[in-house]
């Protein structure tokens, strides 16, 4: 598991609608809940920055994809908040 400060998250959403405005409200709200220390979290638009969907290989829509410690894990599609919980540690909502 990740030390919540050592966190780097790419959240790939697709333009501004109602399923990429959720995702962003979900993920913003448990990096805002997890304890020690506020995940550092970029966001990624694949129609603005199609390259950086190519260079991480997303192909759906939302996909959270967190970077640090020794691999790379993503969430694709609902950002649930058991899943967000499981996806960013025990310290979530503490």
């Amino acid at each position: 598991m990740y030390a919540a400060e050592a966190l780097s998250l790419l959240l790939f959403v697709r333009g501004n609608g109602a399923r990429s405005m959720d995702a962003i409200r979900a993920v913003r709200h448990a990096c805002d809940t997890t304890s020690g220390g506020r995940p550092s979290l970029k966001i990624i638009d694949v129609f603005a920055q199609p390259e950086l969907a190519e260079k991480y290989r997303v192909v759906a829509t939302p996909t959270l994809l967190t970077l640090g410690g020794s691999s790379e894990r993503r969430i694709v599609g609902n950002m649930t908040e058991q899943a967000l919980r499981h996806h960013l540690g025990a310290g979530y909502g503490h």
